[in-house]
């Protein structure tokens, strides 16, 4: 018990402890240089900024995270669902694969005024621009790990197993247990950008409409407060499914 707690302080105490340097490095050459609050404010301003607008703050980050969690969920499950097309039916691995490695090129961020004009400026176009830039890199992610197993083990599994899906279950699935994670990690961290940058195009709600908002008024500091709102959402999610995955993994082995 001991020891998981102090795995899990180290795990969060090195972020902590780089971060209040960083900050605090801020601070000082901010206010050592002069520099103005409008173009670049100290951190102590962001944090005034933040105790003063919570509320505000707060009714506006429920809508982008309820977004993020639903498009990284579905991102979750349609990538694994196709990786696993991708695995066991060779038309769609010659035929879908080429086409998702190939579409990582295009930046997914140009196709959120299109799902404006399409869905409105309500929360569809948010919510499937956070699937799609986290259902790539999750699909790729999981059908490397479903592929990656070793021959002569899946030869051997064959003789004695037999069934395709006992196989899956039994030797591919933990195989790519890593994989997942590791693509889980990179999509959930992207379905935070997905949403913001949907919010910030055409939106009346969330954390992109105040950094928007912010920005138009020329009122720095919550710009800093919200994007360092939406980074460290990013930073806890993959610190968390970091975390799980290696638990996960350790069950597996």
């Amino acid at each position: 018990m001991r020891n998981n707690i102090g795995k899990y302080a180290a795990t969060i105490g090195w972020p902590v402890l780089v971060t209040t340097l960083i900050l605090l490095a801020w601070e000082i050459s901010v206010r050592m240089l002069g520099i103005r609050s409008i173009i670049l404010p100290p951190p102590s301003a962001v944090l005034e900024t933040m105790a003063h607008r919570h509320d505000l703050l707060l009714t506006h980050l429920w809508p982008s995270l309820y977004l993020t969690v639903l498009g990284f969920l579905l991102s979750v499950i349609g990538g694994i669902f196709v990786a696993v097309l991708i695995t066991y039916s060779a038309i769609v691995r010659k035929g879908f694969y080429p086409v998702i490695v190939v579409s990582q090129v295009i930046p997914k961020i140009s196709i959120a005024p299109l799902f404006i004009v399409w869905f409105g400026t309500g929360t569809m176009p948010s919510l499937l621009l956070a699937f799609l830039v986290a259902f790539f890199p999750m699909t790729i992610n999981a059908a490397m790990g479903f592929e990656s197993i070793d021959e002569d083990i899946h030869r051997m599994a064959r003789t004695f197993m037999g069934s395709r899906w006992q196989i899956f279950w039994k030797i591919r699935m933990p195989n790519a247990m890593p994989y997942i994670f590791g693509g889980m990690k990179i999509s959930i961290t992207l379905a935070i950008i997905g949403v913001i940058v949907s919010e910030f195009v055409a939106s009346q709600e969330g954390i992109g409409y105040l950094i928007k908002l912010a920005g138009g008024l020329l009122d720095t500091p919550p710009l800093w407060d919200h994007r360092g709102r939406g980074k460290l959402g990013g930073l806890l999610a993959a610190t968390t499914r970091g975390r799980r995955g290696r638990r996960r993994m350790m069950r597996c082995s």
